[in-house]
């Protein structure tokens, strides 16, 4: 049964203080014995970054030190292009996968950033993980096609802007609401900051197992993945 940890943790415009941050939280799950930390959307800020850069490899070593899968957002430069991506590392600190985000936020993602074209489940240690990015949680049946392809749990990191034309009341609802309808755990981890709604949820099908409001902080919980074998089987809706 795996444990998974959300940091709901301030981000800044430095990239030196994002990095420690990120490993201090490291150290928070590890303490906890969780299996997977999540970060949010863009956590490392608005730097352009290659992979192989000297502050990804300093979380790289932090997993393999911890023992930890690690999911943290960055904007990703390949090919004279820009990724806003979600980087998965594993627990002997290889970066195992980089999602591209694919559904980006209409004049609000940086101008300089390209669209990704694909996303697939992972396969991890301890079960098949789906990853989508804020904005991606608006296409119901992109996320679909990963429940459909085995993933039990899918994690959303963002950065959901308090944007006056949207309702908060849609941002709160979405992760049980995909939960439920993509029959899997679903955990979202949004940032800390005066612009962004700094709520962040772990949920089950059936309900919320934890969640953070408006705080810098990590929360946890338990997932039974033999539960979602369990409720596929019982309501059989993914089609």
């Amino acid at each position: 049964m795996p444990k998974i940890a959300v940091a709901q943790i301030e981000v800044f415009d430095e990239l030196k203080k994002n990095v420690k941050k990120i490993l201090d939280f490291i150290d928070k799950a590890s303490l906890k014995n969780a299996d997977l930390v999540c970060f949010p959307e863009s956590c490392l800020g608005e730097d352009f970054l290659n992979i192989d850069c000297k502050e990804i490899k300093s979380i790289q070593k932090k997993c393999k030190e911890k023992s930890i899968y690690c999911i943290f957002g960055a904007h990703i430069k390949e090919k004279n292009r820009i990724f806003n991506s979600a980087v998965l590392v594993d627990r002997s600190g290889k970066i195992q996968n980089v999602y591209k985000k694919v559904n980006l936020f209409p004049n609000l993602d940086l101008r300089q950033t390209s669209p990704g074209k694909e996303n697939k489940v992972i396969e991890t240690d301890f079960g098949k993980i789906g990853i989508i990015i804020c904005w991606d949680f608006a296409f119901p049946e992109y996320i679909k096609k990963l429940s459909k392809n085995g993933a039990q749990i899918i994690f959303c990191p963002s950065y959901l802007l308090d944007d006056a034309k949207i309702s908060k009341d849609v941002f709160r609802s979405y992760p049980l609401t995909r939960a439920f309808e993509n029959l899997a755990y679903f955990v979202s981890c949004d940032a800390f900051t005066d612009e962004v709604l700094s709520e962040s949820y772990i949920c089950s099908p059936l309900k919320i197992l934890n969640k953070i409001k408006n705080r810098e902080g990590i929360i946890f919980a338990d997932l039974d993945l033999k539960k979602i074998t369990q409720l596929r089987k019982t309501y059989n809706c993914l089609g």
